[in-house]
């Protein structure tokens, strides 16, 4: 469990209260009926860490994006009060492979992984731990044993908050669009959602999230891997990035008048993050 994020700052404890399930998203989850042949999914509103919908966000935020494929997975053990009452919820780290470096940062904050240890989303259980049925979401990867997927990550540096585990130094992915299904060195064709399909199958469905509706796998969907690092190699940074390795901070315009190109969090005013004393999470020699 140790190697589960819980950066409460920016997103709820990789988990949430009820175990930990995927290393960049915290949910409020309300499962529903599937269909017979479906693979029981929860529906989630979830928030992640950085933004990664586009090729400009990915070569902003990420360190390397890299081709690997999942060769082994370890499940987790439900907390103790869970398995008592017979419900709840456990994650997977599954170990990634790393087959191909796409893309590079010209300054990494480390060289890219030839393994990966990936948090991501296990099961739900009621009735006890026997009873566990796969969870995960329709926007993003269960990340399964046997496939390749393309995936944004970046290095995130240990933090020590008063009042919780230190937590370790770790790669992680930015955000639900940062993984991308890459069977076979195609864009959007292998698992995801814990179905597997083709990119073509994908890209004629009726339903926007299952085609990648506005993020770079949609755009790239039915593209070789080759093609998407391509892509990335010609795609410019956000000119004037907001932080998200602290309280985010507004920005003074540059010189051309400039401001950040994204939005504030939901509900918060510039005036409000300039006063914002960012939190201390170094952690002492």
């Amino acid at each position: 469990m140790s190697r589960i994020s819980k950066r409460a700052w920016a997103f709820t404890a990789a988990g949430v209260g009820v175990a930990a399930v995927a290393a960049t998203v915290g949910f409020n989850a309300a499962t529903y009926e599937p269909d017979p042949d479906e693979l029981p999914l929860t529906n989630a509103s979830a928030a992640y860490r950085r933004p990664g919908q586009t090729a400009q966000d990915w070569v902003t935020y990420a360190d390397h994006v890299i081709l690997a494929r999942a060769v082994d997975e370890e499940v987790h053990e439900p907390l103790p009060v869970e398995a008592e009452r017979g419900e709840g919820m456990v994650g997977r780290t599954v170990t990634l492979e790393v087959e191909r470096v796409l893309w590079s940062a010209s300054d990494p904050a480390q060289p890219a992984p030839k393994t990966y240890e990936y948090p991501t989303w296990g099961f739900v259980f009621t009735g006890g731990v026997d009873n566990m049925r796969p969870v995960g979401t329709q926007d993003e990867p269960r990340v399964e044993v046997g496939h390749d997927y393309v995936i944004a990550i970046d290095w995130e540096e240990a933090r020590c908050s008063q009042g919780d585990e230190p937590q370790p130094a770790m790669w992680m992915g930015l955000d639900n669009s940062s993984v991308v299904p890459a069977d076979d060195g195609v864009v959007g064709s292998g698992e995801s959602g814990g179905r597997v399909a083709s990119a073509q199958v994908r890209r004629s469905s009726s339903e926007p999230v299952l085609r990648g509706e506005g993020t770079f796998e949609g755009r790239m969907m039915g593209e070789t891997v080759a093609s998407l690092a391509r892509e990335l190699a010609q795609a410019e940074p956000h000119a004037n990035p907001r932080s998200y390795d602290q309280m985010p901070q507004v920005s003074a315009p540059t010189p051309d008048g400039e401001v950040h190109d994204e939005a504030l969090p939901e509900g918060v005013t510039p005036q409000e993050l300039a006063e914002a004393e960012p939190e201390d999470t170094s952690c002492p020699e």
